[in-house]
């Protein structure tokens, strides 16, 4: 009779605008925060967020879908639908500059994608050079250094028409080799370069990302945006909680490092959907469009 009677006055509240089924879950399922914190620095490219792919679905794993597809569920006569929009800024979420024949030296690497030494454990390349290139290092000297250059593997260097390439994303700021190979010896030329004070040109194609503040401001003018975890029992209780509040909410895949978290958007025309939006915000649900507003901001200093 209790949990009747329960029911019955949740239900009121839920149609008089207080969301407690949403604040009873937020308070029970404590995982379904997800953090939108930088990993870790490591010189390994792949720890940069993909957020040039913001929108875009997984090739495997799933149906095929167009970047920019939202899926969502609505109250309509009665009942709780699902529904679909197709944002068409999510298209243009991010620009991609290339530039051939561009130049540096090889100082100005901050990291690699590929080596046989585990590119996560290492905050800089000086460290991997110290730990894994001793034989290469041992002797401060122009000769080490021609030796270390001289390695075919630097394929930037030794191969015209390499797909090896340089990247650099603006809400990073690195720039990052996108090697096949070679890693040791860059690593080790680059440490020795700048101890001789030596410099050592390099040339290649930049690709350089940057995210594109006018589509984000767009998004955020239609959209709350926040990120919950995609764990199921936490996913599935939200999914119950905004049903039985019968607030509208759409949702999107994010892209590595955040594939276990979801996008979340809260239409800012419904006001039921904005009562959960203050909600996850007192909860410490992280704000994904301040998130990336932020990151817009930063790229601006930066370039």
């Amino acid at each position: 009779m209790q949990a009747l009677l329960k029911r019955v006055v949740d239900g009121i509240r839920e149609d008089f605008g207080q969301p407690v089924s949403l604040c009873r879950m937020l308070a029970a399922h404590p995982q379904t925060r997800a953090a939108l914190e930088v990993p870790a620095p490591c010189i390994h490219a792949s720890s940069v967020p993909r957020w040039h792919e913001l929108g875009m679905y997984p090739p495997l794993g799933g149906p095929r879908r167009q970047r920019g597809f939202l899926l969502g569920w609505h109250a309509i006569d009665g009942g709780w639908q699902s529904f679909h929009l197709i944002r068409a800024e999510y298209a243009q979420i991010a620009h991609c500059e290339i530039e051939q024949g561009w130049c540096c030296d090889v100082t100005d690497i901050d990291g690699f994608l590929a080596s046989k030494a585990d590119l996560w454990a290492f905050s800089s390349t000086e460290a991997m050079a110290e730990a894994r290139c001793q034989w290469l290092i041992s002797e401060i000297t122009p000769e080490r250094l021609a030796k270390s250059l001289a390695h075919s593997e630097i394929r930037i260097i030794h191969s015209p028409g390499t797909s090896d390439h340089f990247t650099r994303y603006l809400w990073d700021g690195r720039l990052w080799l996108m090697n096949d190979g070679g890693s040791h010896h860059t690593a080790a030329a680059k440490y020795l370069s700048a101890r001789l004070g030596q410099r050592v040109p390099l040339e290649g194609t930049r690709y350089t990302y940057s995210l594109n503040a006018l589509a984000i401001a767009s998004l955020r003018r239609d959209f709350e945006m926040f990120v919950i975890s995609n764990e199921d029992a936490g996913t599935q209780a939200f999914f119950e909680a905004m049903r039985a509040f019968r607030a509208t909410w759409l949702w999107h895949p994010l892209p590595r490092p955040y594939e276990s978290a979801r996008a979340v958007l809260l239409p800012r025309s419904e006001a039921r959907s904005m009562r959960v939006a203050d909600e996850l915000r007192s909860a410490g649900i992280a704000d994904l469009g301040a998130h990336l507003a932020a990151l817009c901001a930063r790229q601006q200093q930066a370039h």
